[in-house]
């Protein structure tokens, strides 16, 4: 038996009850085949959405590690995939790559813009994620029609999370951020995306409104209330000055 059919067999021994141990000893030892055939039969693996979650999460990671092919591969994969949840995975594991010092990174921001206007909420979201960590200046007019308009509630808080991103990595852009953050104050009606905006807002202007930045809980109703008045008042003695 070949090294690709043992690991292959391992996997279905693990896929289902991942040991941690049993994890983490599998990806070490898929890492050590760097052939073109260990990759391909990485990426395959990929396609199985049904083992345990954690081992996929750690599968995906592990991909990131074989450097320059790894990156390569996924661009070469991404109009291939007739799933665009597949796709919506790639394309995350390909913005992972800033951490990396990838080659690609224009190409990959390039596949993110155009998922903004994907017909598919998962690949819309990745696209969110993606042009947060890669995005320019010129991106902000790109996110704010799904801050505004996205069906998806999440998507809509994405985008928010996008454009505080965004300012972090370019702070003269923050006053093209906030306006449509501003404006999105008065047309939200989802709490929990309320709650991402005024985040958004906070982070970007300095400010202390009462929220954590790092809870994906939904503040209560009070903090939200309360938050929402602060900004608000924010916003009415810029427009003033």
């Amino acid at each position: 038996m070949n090294p690709l059919d043992t690991l292959r067999q391992r996997f279905l021994e693990i896929r289902l009850d991942t040991d941690v141990s049993d994890m983490f000893d599998f990806g070490a030892d898929l890492l050590e085949q760097d052939s073109a055939e260990a990759l391909a039969f990485h990426y395959t693996l990929l396609h199985d959405t049904g083992m345990d979650s954690e081992l996929y999460d750690w599968l995906c990671r592990k991909f990131g590690e074989r450097g320059d092919e790894a990156e390569d591969h996924l661009l070469a994969q991404f109009d291939h995939e007739p799933d665009p949840a597949m796709q919506a995975t790639v394309l995350q594991m390909l913005g992972g790559f800033k951490y990396r010092k990838g080659r690609r990174l224009k190409e990959t921001a390039a596949l993110a813009r155009a998922a903004l206007a994907s017909p598919h909420d998962e690949l819309r979201c990745k696209g969110l994620w993606v042009i947060g960590w890669l995005g320019g200046t010129t991106d902000i007019a790109k996110v704010v029609p799904l801050l505004a308009h996205d069906a998806i509630a999440a998507n809509r808080r994405w985008a928010a999370s996008a454009l505080m991103q965004i300012v972090f990595s370019r702070r003269s852009a923050a006053p093209k951020a906030l306006e449509p953050l501003r404006q999105a104050l008065d047309t939200e009606t989802d709490p929990a995306v309320l709650g991402g905006i005024l985040v958004a807002v906070q982070e970007i202007a300095g400010k202390k409104f009462g929220l954590s930045s790092s809870s994906h809980e939904p503040p209560s109703e009070e903090k939200l209330q309360a938050a929402l008045a602060k900004a608000r008042r924010m916003f009415a003695r810029a427009a003033a000055a």
